[in-house]
């Protein structure tokens, strides 16, 4: 066994300024359906009818689902969700966009942070790669990916 992974670098916090209301800017991000305008790897999502979704992902020639838990549907306020895996048994990423009024318009905080049961379920998934190697190589895609984000969601938003 693996000792524990310490996860406090796998998070991160990226923020623009947008020229728009938070409840604009709200409505773009919390419409999971048109996820895939935004993000480089998230294709899209679908609703359930409990109010989950299962977010499509796509990197290079892999494609994978995740089902989703809204925790938070505030709007013009803030939009957090939980990656919950394949099966939708467990948290695995949490992805949060808030929204604060910023002069005329509002600044946008997407944050990003591996859950404790990630690195037993990377593990098992990829078998023989511990999870701080395969974290630490996603640490700069995330990061610059969050970035290419929130630059769409704002040239759609000021459009």
């Amino acid at each position: 066994m693996l000792p524990p992974v310490d996860l406090t670098k796998y998070q991160h916090t990226e923020t623009v300024t947008v020229a728009a209301s938070p409840e604009a800017v709200y409505d773009l991000v919390a419409d999971i359906t048109r996820m895939g305008e935004w993000s480089p790897v998230c294709t899209g999502g679908s609703w359930a009818d409990d109010g989950s979704f299962v977010g499509t992902n796509e990197n290079g020639e892999l494609k994978w689902e995740t089902q989703c838990r809204v925790d938070t549907a505030e709007p013009g306020v803030e939009f957090t969700f939980t990656n919950m895996g394949f099966s939708g048994d467990i948290e695995l990423v949490r992805w949060s966009y808030t929204f604060a009024p910023a002069g005329d318009g509002c600044e946008v905080t997407e944050r990003w942070q591996v859950l404790e049961a990630y690195p037993d379920f990377i593990e098992g998934l990829l078998g023989g790669m511990s999870a701080s190697d395969y974290l630490d190589g996603v640490i700069e895609p995330t990061q610059s990916g969050m970035a290419e984000t929130l630059s769409k969601v704002k040239v759609a938003a000021e459009a």
